[in-house]
């Protein structure tokens, strides 16, 4: 294991209140039933509708001729600056 791993495992059990034996054992039996496949693969569909119904936007909206984003106005506009 390295090292920030088992720092982080130690933060991670102290903050939860449980041995690190047991977490590792909670992580181990999580990942072997699954669960964590289903939560990636809520994320990855989720991502997936938002980058279709991007694409859906991308393909009806149109700007008019000519016209180019002006990223110096932007900045301004939204007093950003640039630093």
């Amino acid at each position: 294991m390295r090292e920030d791993q088992d720092r982080l495992l130690k933060e991670r059990a102290r903050k939860l209140g449980v041995s690190e034996a047991q977490l590792v054992r909670i992580a181990l039996d999580r990942f072997l039933s699954g669960e964590e496949g289903e939560a990636t693969a809520k994320a990855r569909a989720s991502l997936e509708a938002f980058l279709a119904e991007a694409r859906h936007l991308a393909g009806t909206h149109r700007f008019p001729e000519g016209w180019r984003l002006d990223r110096e106005a932007l900045y301004a506009e939204e007093g950003c600056g640039r630093g």
